[in-house]
């Protein structure tokens, strides 16, 4: 099927739920035409393409396991041109979480971890530069990128090797490209929500801006940073947190 429409084309990994369904919601609102991944929620999948656009005219979602992205980051992205002759953007918010103390943290389990934050997205953000078209690349790193907690060497060093693979990229697909993250600070996910030990109202209370964040806020600013008003940026990790790194510091 191929889309008559005309807005911007952005591929965007783990779209299905979390964050990622916060920003496949922004963007369609935006007038993206979107080709989002889902891997372990293709319930929550078909549930957000009845919601907006049941007749797929300008989202569509597509399997994808990124803990094995050697093909699988091309492929994806020859869908989104195959589906809508273009690709303008990529964001990737396809992440695995592993919270388990470093004394029991198999090296399987650590190298799956990296493998879908890290390798994933140098995969992904080579093989959407060479499409001509594109002009933005947004990964989804975490405040965890610089500051630490217990039982998460995996995801914290996954977060912070991201954060310099922004910079890295950024600096070597310049000027055609402009490659940017976001660091999240305390999100109401499903995961999170769903966790008896997410202590959310203690960090409610450390949060200048009073409150936990959604989806929604961090897809806000991914928004700006694929859009033109962003134009003079790249190579930037934008926190996203309300403000709570002012009280870790």
């Amino acid at each position: 099927m191929t889309s008559t429409a005309t807005g911007p084309v952005v591929l965007v990994t783990g779209g299905s739920s979390g964050i990622g369904a916060g920003v496949v919601r922004r963007l369609h609102a935006d007038g993206h035409r979107i080709l989002a991944t889902s891997h372990r929620h293709p319930e929550r999948a078909q549930a957000l393409l009845t919601d907006l656009d049941p007749a797929g005219r300008t989202l569509a979602f597509t399997p994808a396991d990124l803990s094995a992205p050697a093909g699988t980051a091309e492929d994806l992205v020859e869908r989104a041109v195959a589906r809508y002759g273009r690709l303008d953007a990529l964001v990737h918010c396809a992440a695995t979480v592993d919270i388990t103390p470093a004394a029991e943290l198999t090296a399987a389990r650590f190298t799956d971890v990296l493998t879908t934050n890290v390798v994933a997205a140098f995969l992904l953000a080579r093989a959407a530069a060479a499409h001509p078209h594109l002009g933005a690349v947004v990964f989804v790193s975490s405040v965890a990128a610089r500051f630490t907690g217990p039982d998460s060497a995996a995801y914290e060093a996954s977060k912070a090797a991201l954060s310099m693979l922004t910079r890295t990229l950024a600096a070597e697909y310049a000027p055609r490209v402009r490659i940017n993250a976001v660091a999240p600070g305390a999100i109401d996910v499903e995961r999170t929500l769903a966790d008896p030990a997410w202590p959310r109202d203690m960090l409610a209370r450390r949060i200048p801006l009073g409150r936990v964040g959604t989806p929604a806020d961090v897809a806000a600013a991914i928004a700006v940073l694929l859009g033109d008003d962003a134009r003079y940026l790249t190579g930037q990790i934008l926190t996203v947190d309300g403000g709570l790194a002012l009280s870790l510091t």
